[in-house]
């Protein structure tokens, strides 16, 4: 994903032509594209997407196929990334303070008690998983580090949300595509907008079959030492096993007292962080 990154500092900010490569800001974005598809894409696919001719994607795809980015289904005669893309990705979170940081807590809290533990920061108005310790399967779909869900029906994301300021936080619902994902899933801006608000009191969130029936999460904030939200931390189960007792007696007080521990070792202190924690032995890494 840090090709990706490259990509949007270049033309999120003001360009100086003298340096611009426009070029590789294309196959930077083609990569994107094929990345987002989430599926196999054929070349006129592509090309349509990129606003290009076919000849031109073709040759874009042949470099990125050659450097091993890129591999190509012949039968099906369509394209999709490779696992090397992933060394960007995981290079990155894995240089970064957070991650080294936070990385022995999540492997720690999973051994603990035998859940799934994700880490994940906020990206426009998705989420992006930047850690997981998975230790059953839990959604249908395949969630690894570089993964990206909606913020508004997530956990972690309404933890994220519920820290900015109350206009952006309208702003960027509203632009959000509200997609009502299970029959429990709250779609309009004056509900989330309530919910996210009490998620803001309370100091963490809780989804429960918003985003698949079948999943119940508990999410609270990372802080750093300015007190600064940089991430968020939850704890994923399968609701078939637990009931809503379970969430409050344990997967509550486990992801904030986690989280809690995290920031500490971010640099961030608080009193009241502290008495969270006192309620739980003593299990610092």
């Amino acid at each position: 994903m840090f090709c990706f990154a490259i990509y949007y500092f270049a033309v999120g900010n003001k360009l100086d032509e003298r340096y611009f490569i426009h070029s590789f800001a294309r196959g930077l974005k083609l990569l994107e594209h094929v990345a987002e598809a989430g599926e196999p894409a054929t070349l006129s696919q592509i090309a349509k997407r990129m606003d290009m001719t076919p000849p031109t994607t073709y040759r874009f795809l042949y470099t990125l196929q050659a450097l091993g980015f890129v591999e190509t289904d012949t039968d099906r005669k369509t394209y999709r990334l490779t696992p090397k893309i992933l060394r960007f990705g995981h290079g990155l979170f894995r240089s970064s303070e957070l991650w080294n940081t936070a990385h022995p807590y999540l492997v720690k809290a999973s051994r603990e008690y035998s859940e799934t533990f994700n880490l994940a920061i906020l990206d426009h108005d998705q989420i992006l998983y930047i850690d997981r310790i998975k230790t059953r399967s839990i959604l249908t779909i395949n969630l690894t580090i570089g993964s990206k869900l909606p913020a508004f029906c997530t956990s972690m994301g309404r933890v994220l949300l519920s820290r900015l300021p109350v206009k952006e936080l309208r702003k960027r619902l509203k632009a959000s595509p509200l997609t009502a994902y299970t029959p429990h899933t709250v779609t309009t801006v004056k509900q989330l907008e309530k919910i996210i608000e009490q998620v803001r009191r309370q100091g963490y969130a809780v989804n429960n079959g918003e985003l698949s029936p079948e999943l119940c999460s508990v999410a609270a904030p990372i802080l750093n030492q300015t007190g600064e939200t940089i991430a968020a931390l939850n704890m994923a189960v399968h609701k078939a096993r637990h009931d809503d007792t379970y969430i409050e007696t344990v997967m509550v007080p486990a992801v904030v007292t986690y989280a809690a521990r995290i920031s500490q070792a971010m640099g961030y202190f608080d009193d009241d962080d502290n008495r969270a924690c006192d309620h739980m032995p003593d299990r610092s890494i």
